[in-house]
């Protein structure tokens, strides 16, 4: 338990460390948006390579993205049902902040960290089903609910989550699993050599993208969608840690990732709709601090 704690705070630390180098304006928000696609292009593959290496492929597991698919789905119909006849910027904001989880950034290297090669392998399942609807599916149905004909298609959506490198190592690493192949040793050395680095970076980044400044009239809003969001997350991590028939720390691993915050996407997306980005981003940052503090405290308790 001593050991988690360190991490964690360690985590925390690190978020703080990047947050404070802003304020003093030693990096800047677009310093953690270059910080991000060394994060999206080398270290979390690396990660996701390595945590893939001794992973024993069961069938059943592919129930994992079918749940976080399922839990996408939910929360972007409530968001559609709760802003039927309320203004447009209300419906784009529901509709994109409910749905879709930050895993890749900020779970993964939590996880990582923390739990096992099962626990890693259990995260990337969860994005798996996570990845289509916040990379594209959501911005498709949202566009539809308030008459926008700029979104993309369907099909352009689903396309685009192949764009995404960590979901097509994903991709490639399960199907590898599935048939008991393997990639050279010298491959799996390299991106163990690598990984560790993601979890430092991703908080950092992190730290750099928070942004505290809002609209108080709006808070209500976002003290809204993250409240939803935890109800939901409640309900998934204790059903899924209780009933699921998976090892402990593949339940201990979902069970944690169902806390996971506002997917980064739904900022830009919310942006191409013209919607309230301040508010979405404000509501992003809330979910980032409510996630920092529960889910240190789920390893442990858990």
């Amino acid at each position: 338990m001593g050991d988690i704690l360190a991490r964690a705070l360690f985590f925390l630390l690190m978020v703080a460390l990047g947050y404070a180098m802003k304020r003093l304006r030693l990096l800047s928000r677009e310093d953690g948006v270059s910080l991000s696609k060394v994060v999206l292009y080398i270290t979390l593959p690396c990660a996701i390579i390595t945590g893939f290496r001794d992973f024993p492929f069961r069938l059943d597991y592919m129930s994992i993205p079918l749940i976080s698919f399922l839990s996408n789905s939910l929360m972007l119909i409530l968001g559609y049902a709760m802003t039927r006849g309320r203004p447009r910027n209300e419906r784009v904001f529901y509709m994109l902040a409910l749905p879709a989880y930050n895993i890749g950034n900020f779970t993964l290297p939590f996880v990582s960290g923390m739990l096992g090669t099962a626990g890693i392998v259990a995260t990337c399942l969860f994005d798996m089903g996570n990845s289509p609807m916040c990379i594209g599916l959501d911005l498709v149905f949202t566009a539809a609910a308030i008459g926008c004909s700029g979104g993309r298609s369907p099909l352009r959506a689903v396309l685009s989550i192949f764009g995404k490198p960590s979901f097509t190592v994903y991709a490639i690493m399960l199907i590898l699993s599935a048939f008991s192949l393997h990639l050279p040793s010298a491959i799996y050395d390299f991106a163990s050599l690598i990984s560790p680095a993601n979890g430092p970076m991703s908080m950092v980044m992190i730290g750099l993208m928070l942004e505290f400044s809002m609209d108080r009239t709006k808070l209500r809003e976002a003290v809204s969608a993250n409240v939803l969001r935890l109800l939901l997350a409640a309900a998934i991590s204790s059903l899924f840690f209780t009933y699921a028939p998976f090892p402990y720390e593949v339940r201990k691993a979902v069970a944690i990732t169902a806390f996971a915050p506002i997917s980064s996407a739904s900022a830009a997306f919310t942006a191409e709709l013209k919607g309230d980005v301040g508010l979405l981003g404000f509501a992003s940052t809330v979910s980032i601090i409510i996630s920092l503090l529960l889910m240190p405290l789920l390893f442990v308790l858990l």
